[in-house]
């Protein structure tokens, strides 16, 4: 019985209901950087987004814009599928700790009515640590890919140790 409570307050590290909570932040964590990516790349252009980087005082600015942009928008992508998870949240963390530091220094969490605030910022960076911590969960293909590259890789010990 105390097990069972145990599991219902805190939850079990192998349970599906985990691996479907982390499927349903990867799928809304991504959606929302694709769409800015898309903004970013497609809408102003990343020649824009890099006058705009370099208005702001944001360092390396030919670099970071890019960077920013593409991260997001292709790190998005990779997301739904499920794939590279931690780095591309490696990578998603670099672009959100930027805009705390360079874009929202000082800001509330709360969205101002001019559009200002850190909150976006904040939650995408929080979620991205999140992502690089856990992993992308059960249903996806890093955990696919993972799982048949172990299991190729044990059949292969299996047949050096039996002689073959």
């Amino acid at each position: 019985m105390q097990r069972f409570v145990l599991n219902a307050v805190t939850g079990s590290p192998s349970s599906i209901a985990t691996d479907i909570g982390l499927l349903i932040l990867r799928l809304a964590v991504a959606a929302v950087f694709i769409v800015h990516g898309w903004g970013d790349v497609f809408g102003a252009g990343v020649a824009n987004n890099v006058e705009n980087y370099r208005d702001a005082g944001i360092p390396l600015p030919a670099l970071s814009a890019p960077f920013a942009a593409y991260v997001q928008l292709l790190g998005g992508i990779l997301l739904v599928l499920g794939a590279l998870t931690r780095p591309v949240s490696a990578g998603l963390i670099i672009v959100m700790a930027g805009a705390l530091i360079f874009v929202h220094p000082g800001e509330s969490l709360v969205m101002g009515q001019d559009g200002s605030g850190a909150g976006y910022a904040f939650i995408m960076c929080a979620t991205s640590v999140l992502l690089l911590l856990a992993g992308s969960g059960r249903f996806s293909l890093d955990r696919l890919l993972a799982t048949r590259w172990t299991s190729s890789s044990n059949n292969e010990r299996a047949g050096q140790t039996s002689g073959a």
